[in-house]
């Protein structure tokens, strides 16, 4: 005795609009929260990095900021890459699912035409960005091993 899962019925046209609907303003969310992640933590990071290159001040406090700074980009690092793993996951789901009920996308990823730097993929350039400036906060620290 063999078991088969019966296929589910077609989605009626509402249901496929109201799903759209949800994929739409999932990706568009996962997009916002996306690019919030570096603006937030580049905010906290000049103020940090102000005290922490700040020669006016003591070497413990620039130091302890330059280590917060760097604790804070690489958290927001990591946020970054998760946010844009999401993302991605979710303008894959929406293509395909446009693709599928409607046998075209609005929503396709970027093909790649324009000048030359415009080509360059955003979000590699930020993450390696975020990477490098949070390290920034580890250089008053250095003078602690090298005066």
């Amino acid at each position: 005795m063999t078991s088969t899962t019966p296929t589910p019925p077609a989605p009626e046209s509402d249901d496929i609009r109201a799903l759209h609907a949800a994929l739409v303003t999932k990706r568009s969310n996962a997009d916002q929260l996306l690019w919030q992640a570096p603006v937030i933590s580049l905010t906290a990071q000049a103020f940090l990095l102000t005290i922490a290159f700040d020669t006016d001040k003591t070497a413990f406090y620039r130091q302890t900021s330059g280590l917060v700074a760097t604790a804070i980009g690489l958290i927001s690092w990591q946020l970054f890459l998760r946010h844009a793993a999401l993302e991605k996951e979710a303008s894959m789901k929406l293509e395909d699912f446009e693709n599928k009920y409607f046998k075209m996308t609005v929503h396709s990823r970027p093909t790649g035409d324009g000048p030359f730097v415009a080509r360059w993929r955003s979000r590699p350039i930020w993450a390696w960005t975020l990477f490098l400036i949070s390290i920034t906060g580890l250089f008053p620290m250095a003078e602690r091993f090298f005066k």
